[in-house]
């Protein structure tokens, strides 16, 4: 590592995270790395989150605006950022100790890669959930579909400190994937937020995050970061991701959210006069035929337009193209007893 100490930006945007904020806080500041520059974006919160934020005050730097969404308060958080590398991570998430020096290292040892992200462990209510979530998370990286690796044209090894070692059962190295994913990014995210480190020049080349997507802003910031530079992925957990059920990524919302992102990175990235490629095709119709498949008992009409829409323009028929057709079709007293039937 380079004998200047750089300062490191880590960019919380936090809504009504009363109870999550300071077991989050306290897990930055914590970090073996202590260089840092922590700035807190409380979105308009209702509850009181920033009460609780009054107590760190002094270690951190708050921002608070009205309720604009993620992408503003992304945005916010790295606009204010003084770091020459800034970390993202969510209000209700914990950073192992060694994350910030971890991917500090990593990133300045390989000046051509833009941002880094890393597995993660999962934890709920209950109690841990799994000590590598990545996998069970994004379904393009579990073990049946070649797990991460098969998401980076390339893998090397990346060494750890003793005391990062000691952390993580004696390891000496860890594996690390990296390389231009810009082809397979395009095809849904892979990249976990919260675990996310990236140089300012990131910011440079690819813009800002768009404040105009409600929930997965993220995606189509990194596909932007993607096609301007390398991305690399450290395959070891350096974050608690935390489940909650009212985390909205498996919604309706969230899935006409990735439809609609998915639409338009397309439309921007394909050049013009050529139609979409069979692979956009495939993905489109997916994400239509997801959607209408979870719109069909709460929105039959709009479920139907989506199935229409991932046959008929993305020529997509499966399986589930029927049973999403039989839930539109049948009415919900009907689906209701055939459930308890079944069951």
């Amino acid at each position: 590592m380079s004998a200047v100490t750089p300062l490191v930006s880590v960019a919380i945007p936090a809504y009504n995270a009363q109870h999550t904020i300071a077991q989050t806080l306290d897990s930055v500041l914590a970090q073996t790395y202590a260089h840092l520059d922590v700035v807190v974006v409380d979105d308009g919160s209702t509850d009181g989150t920033w009460d609780v934020l009054q107590q760190y005050r002094q270690q951190v730097r708050l921002i608070r605006q009205d309720n604009a969404g993620i992408g503003a308060a992304r945005n916010a958080g790295v606009q204010a950022a003084r770091g020459d590398f800034i970390a993202l991570l969510d209000a209700d998430d914990l950073c192992r100790p060694e994350r910030i020096a971890v991917q500090l290292r990593y990133l300045q040892t390989h000046p051509d890669v833009l941002l880094c992200s890393s597995d993660f462990a999962a934890f709920d209510s209950s109690g841990p959930l799994a000590p590598s979530y990545c996998g069970v998370y994004y379904q393009r990286c579990s073990a049946a579909r070649g797990g991460v690796r098969a998401r980076y044209p390339r893998a090397a090894t990346f060494a750890l400190q003793p005391d990062e070692a000691a952390r993580h059962g004696g390891r000496s190295e860890v594996a690390v994937y990296w390389g231009a994913v810009y082809d397979e990014l395009i095809q849904g995210n892979f990249i976990h937020p919260p675990t996310v480190m990236f140089r300012r020049e990131a910011l440079q080349r690819a813009g800002a995050f768009d404040a105009q997507i409600k929930i997965i802003c993220e995606w189509e910031w990194f596909v932007r970061v993607a096609r301007a530079g390398a991305v690399a992925y450290l395959d070891l957990p350096l974050l608690d991701y935390r489940r909650s059920p009212t985390q909205i990524s498996s919604t309706p919302h969230s899935a006409l959210d990735s439809l609609a992102v998915a639409k338009a990175i397309y439309a921007r990235d394909t050049p013009p006069g050529k139609g979409l490629s069979r692979q956009a095709l495939r993905h489109l119709g997916a994400l239509s035929l997801g959607a209408a498949d979870m719109l069909a008992e709460l929105q039959p009409e709009l479920a139907l337009s989506l199935l229409a829409g991932s046959v008929f323009a993305y020529h997509t028929v499966k399986g589930q193209t029927w049973r999403t057709l039989f839930k539109i079709a049948l009415p919900a007293a009907v689906l209701d007893l055939l459930r308890r039937v079944r069951s």
